[in-house]
């Protein structure tokens, strides 16, 4: 089963003049990804990437970079909220755990 974002045309839309238009529609199937995981998510960020930038194309190889990152806010934004919670904490860097040891000895 493939899930789909649907409604960030208007957002695509809003950044474009002129005569070329951005797609009506993105649509980033996720369905078959596991959120929860590193991999999982970098796969999506991947077709997330993908789908912006031909969503937000200027010309021949001028890509609109604040558009793809209104296109990349808004997908996370339409995932169910269960799936953003996993990617959330997918995407999350490790905590760095360190030893203080003290500059003279005790």
């Amino acid at each position: 089963m493939i899930k789909t974002l649907l409604p960030l045309a208007t957002l695509a839309l809003l950044a474009t003049t002129g005569p070329a238009a951005a797609q009506d529609t993105v649509r980033v199937p996720f369905g078959d990804l596991d959120l929860s995981t590193s991999a999982g998510a970098a796969a999506f960020d991947a077709r997330v990437s993908a789908e912006a930038r031909d969503a937000c194309l200027r010309g021949p190889r001028l890509v609109d970079t604040v558009c793809v990152r209104r296109v990349t806010r808004e997908a996370v934004r339409q995932l169910p909220q269960s799936r953003q919670d996993d990617y959330a904490r997918a995407r999350r860097v490790a905590p760095i755990s360190a030893e203080i040891a003290p500059a003279w000895p005790a």
